[in-house]
């Protein structure tokens, strides 16, 4: 300490102080929770520590404090004094507590004031006291202040008014032989109740004690605050901490009854019983962890109980899932002891009356990046968490599903790995060694499961191995149909932690599997002779599952959203199917499953998902047997194409697609098929082809008496209306049967078509009549896709009827639109229209520089009526007004910018 005192005095070109000599009161302070609130503010927490500096100095110079040191976020200051520097911590609390601090800080200091006798050397203290001083404030709480009997005896009847000092009793400070009689400072402004100062126990304990934390605990504060108050306010004497292995119950069992030892007259007690292969030697194993004397004739039972029954004892019981049948004798223990309280450790609830469980979570993301950061440091002291890290780090943790005991194991690995490396490499952590002097069940991960698996009877361990088939949890009726198992024994994996319980949205249980315990199962799974069958069932189940909820019908009904949101928690079971399908070279079974779940896609707006799903399955040998599969899943493919700019590959897909259809003779896939060419003929110019195609899609649909297909196709036939009346009248029929077909994306669709329709047409009013009844339709409906297509022609619709500023609002929100959902098509529509409006300011050169960007997003189809009425409205006189040159030269410009940078120049967000 001297010398380190004396550097930072030359270092900082600091001259020798005359500190207060004699009897001096020093004053220590610092951060709690300092390198949490580092990893979650980053660059802005030097910002808050200024403000934190400027603070405690304002106060402690007002009160003539002497700052001896600073290092980081912690304070070394001296008062001749004991009253100014009481003073002082007041001052300096109140001030904080006032600060505005931005919303995400939460800033809480402690300190700890004694007062004693030290020798001055260079320009530092040296002396037992002053590390007593810092020893009371490592003890003190964010926002408390503690103060030693020696200060207390210096200030009693001199304090302040409205300044009192609470009696906490004797604790014993760590490192220290004589235990301190602790004060705390009570003053308005300032937070009164706290938990017990955090000594390392009470002067009169009368239990062996709890173990050392070998390592700073990271993370638990909310569960530590939470399980004292259980006991504490609620009189829980019997709490079980459940989870999986590596969690983290032993170390956040110890910091919370470490945290509560106070309050306990004769403190806190710790028994392992790990070591344990009968449940018989429980009681046996307290005798020798308490240090209980065995009577003559007495068994360790009643020796146990004789013992603890007039204690007022915290006593932590450790690894009780492997000796579960000693569970009553735990509860008998609680019963016959009225003053004890129990925490217990569990892999599983041990299932008596007193108990209470508290299941104990896996780190949240900040904490467990910071826990890799600290681990990490102490593997590798060169090791900082920074930018270039942070991400690599944050899948670790996301991985391993933050469990603590996996952080540490992939942390050890920074002493020879980069966090990229040991990312690309993560599966090893089953098998990462941990430190040596760990349990032999914690020693690497897969040790901590292998323990937890060794419990199983065998249904068990094949419901376990099984399990891993699925990817992102199951429900509880997919777990009983793939696994073969009962709810028994779902329910008993649940109970030791091998299983996760969750809940859904729509209040359904669904059962997860942590990664890690994932991969181990996986390991087990792929051992099984049944593994093939457990596939195929995998398999089986979610294809009903697609077919129920993926269907158009199901997609594009009143209900869709919840349609959407089944197969949306099924996702990754969905892609490890369909992965499954491909693996076998099973075509059939691929192409079905692109069939059922195709519309979903379309309905998320991932349509880059659905191509790839349905090349993958097109390339399987044999996919070309199957002609009524491949028709439904090129026509998903063919839908999908012109969002993502590829609507010149769309001819050959649309027609490979109706050449399948109709080998089929399957009239509803010929029909959907038929509208889609359509869609694409009227695109491409060719209007009256695009109405023969929906005539045809009405006829087939008609043959198939299918009534859903022929509001569907009866869709397609009014948008392709080549006449103002037909447009009306078509409208009309189609928009009644898509009602009575519940229909309802297809019923907005169509009144937001109709309005282009009309505008090709040169019926703006009737562009705008159907604009006004499709912005209902569509709004409640929330899908954000329609919403971008009705605000492009509500744009159109209001710039061709003078309206500039509901157009100039319509089209930014189309293009805002297309940047969120990556359809780069409607990218040109919107652009084109804020050209117009560009022209309407009198801003020619933005109007080419935003008309030279639309041409990006043309995709090769001809301008229709709309745009040429556009071009012969507002583009051609302003190019003509501007000078052809200038206007040709600022389009150049905006064709040459990204896609990005043309949405935020549309949207005036930077400069082009």
């Amino acid at each position: 300490m001297q010398n380190s005192a004396k550097n930072r005095n030359k270092l900082h070109g600091r001259s020798e102080r005359r500190l207060p000599r004699g009897t001096v009161t020093f004053l220590f302070s610092d951060i709690e929770g300092s390198t949490r609130l580092l990893a979650r503010l980053r660059d802005r927490y030097a910002e808050v520590l200024g403000e934190h500096h400027r603070a405690l100095r304002t106060a402690f110079a007002e009160h003539r404090g002497h700052e001896v040191h600073t290092e980081g976020d912690a304070f070394f200051v001296a008062f001749a004094r004991a009253t100014d520097a009481i003073a002082a911590a007041v001052a300096a609390q109140r001030t904080l507590a006032a600060h505005d601090w931005p919303e995400d800080v939460d800033l809480r200091v402690r300190m700890g004031l004694h007062t004693g006798e030290a020798e001055v050397w260079a320009d530092d203290y040296v002396g037992l006291d002053v590390h007593r001083a810092a020893r009371i404030c490592a003890a003190a709480h964010g926002g408390q202040v503690l103060v030693s009997a020696a200060t207390r005896e210096l200030v009693a009847g001199e304090l302040e008014s409205g300044v009192g000092l609470r009696d906490l009793g004797e604790h014993r400070l760590k490192d220290l032989e004589r235990p301190e009689r602790l004060f705390q400072i009570v003053a308005g402004g300032l937070p009164a109740d706290f938990p017990s100062p955090r000594s390392e126990a009470p002067a009169n304990s009368a239990a062996r004690g709890l173990p050392p934390a070998p390592n700073r605990t990271i993370g638990r504060e909310a569960d530590v605050e939470a399980i004292t108050r259980r006991i504490r306010a609620d009189g829980v004497r019997l709490l079980t901490l459940t989870g999986p292995g590596g969690v983290g119950k032993t170390r956040l069992a110890v910091e919370a009854a470490r945290a509560m030892q106070a309050d306990f007259g004769d403190g806190a007690g710790f028994v392992s019983l790990a070591a344990l292969e009968r449940h018989e030697d429980v009681a046996s194993a307290m005798v020798a962890a308490l240090g209980i004397v065995v009577l003559s004739g007495e068994t360790a039972a009643r020796a146990v109980t004789r013992y603890l029954a007039p204690k007022r004892l915290l006593l932590v019981v450790d690894n009780l899932e492997h000796v579960l049948a000693a569970a009553p004798f735990i509860g008998e223990v609680v019963t016959a002891c009225p003053t004890l309280a129990v925490v217990a450790t569990s892999r599983e609830p041990l299932a008596v009356q007193a108990e209470v469980r508290y299941p104990v979570e896996t780190l949240a993301a900040p904490d467990a990046v910071a826990l890799f950061g600290e681990r990490a440091h102490a593997h590798d002291p060169a090791f900082r968490l920074d930018d270039d890290d942070a991400a690599d780090v944050a899948e670790i943790c996301r991985r391993v599903d933050g469990l603590p005991l996996a952080i540490e194991l992939a942390a050890a690995r920074c002493a020879l790995l980069s966090p990229a490396e040991i990312r690309r490499r993560l599966d090893t952590v089953l098998g990462a060694p941990g430190p040596r002097d760990a349990p032999e069940r914690q020693r690497t991960l897969r040790a901590t499961i292998d323990w937890s698996h060794e419990l199983l009877d065998e249904r068990e361990q094949a419901c376990f191995a099984r399990f891993a088939v699925f990817s992102g949890g199951a429900t509880v009726q997919a777990a009983e149909a793939v696994t073969g198992a009962d709810l028994d024994t779902l329910e008993r994996l649940v109970a030791k932690s091998l299983l996760v319980r969750s809940r859904a949205a729509d209040g359904a249980t669904r059962l997860l599997m942590l990664e890690t315990v994932r991969a181990y199962a996986g390991e087990r799974f792929a051992a099984l002779p049944d593994a093939d069958e457990v596939r195929e069932r995998h398999y089986v189940h979610f294809l009903t599952v697609a077919q129920r909820h993926g269907g158009q019908r199901a997609q594009r009904s009143g209900n869709g959203p919840a349609h959407a949101a089944a197969l949306d928690a099924e996702a990754d079971n969905l892609a490890a199917a369909f992965a499954w399908a491909t693996d076998e070279r099973d075509a059939e079974r691929a192409l079905g499953l692109v069939a059922a779940v195709g519309w979903y896609w379309l309905a998320r707006d991932r349509y880059a998902y659905a191509v790839e799903w349905v090349d993958r399955a097109l390339g399987v040998p044999g996919a070309d047997a199957h002609l009524l599969l491949r028709a439904r899943a090129l026509t998903i493919k063919g839908w999908s194409l012109w969002p993502l700019g590829r609507a010149a590959e769309q001819a050959a897909v649309l027609t490979e697609s109706e050449a399948a259809a109709r080998r089929a003779d399957d009239p509803v896939a010929l029909a959907q098929a038929l509208q889609l060419l359509s869609a694409r003929s009227a695109s491409s110019g060719r209007p009256d082809l695009a109405e023969a195609y929906a005539e045809e899609a009405v006829e087939q649909a008609t043959r198939a008496r299918d009534g859903w297909a022929i509001a569907s196709a009866w869709f397609t036939l009014a948008i392709a209306s080549t006449t103002i009346a037909d447009l009306r009248e078509r409208t009309v029929r189609a928009a009644t049967l898509l009602a009575e077909a519940d229909n309802v994306i297809h019923y907005a669709s169509l009144l937001s078509s109709a309005a282009y329709g009309a505008m090709c047409l040169n019926s703006d009013q009737d562009a705008i009549a159907f604009v006004e009844r499709a912005l209902p339709a569509t709004r409640d409906l929330g899908n954000p896709f329609l919403a971008m297509m009705l605000a492009g022609n509500r744009g159109l619709a209001a710039l061709l009827t003078g309206d500039v500023a509901t157009a100039r609002d319509a089209f930014r929100e189309e293009l805002a639109a297309c940047r969120t959902l990556v359809i780069r098509g409607y990218a040109r529509e919107a652009l084109l229209g804020l050209s117009a409006i560009a022209t309407i300011d009198g801003d020619d050169d933005r109007a080419a520089r935003l008309h030279g960007a639309s041409e990006g997003y043309r995709h090769g189809d001809p301008d229709d009526e709309v745009q040429e009425r556009l071009a012969t409205t507002f583009f051609q006189p302003a190019r003509a007004r501007h000078g052809a040159d200038p206007w040709d030269a600022a389009a150049r410009e905006g064709r040459a910018l990204s896609f990005a940078r043309a949405v935020a120049y549309g949207l005036e967000e930077e400069p082009a």
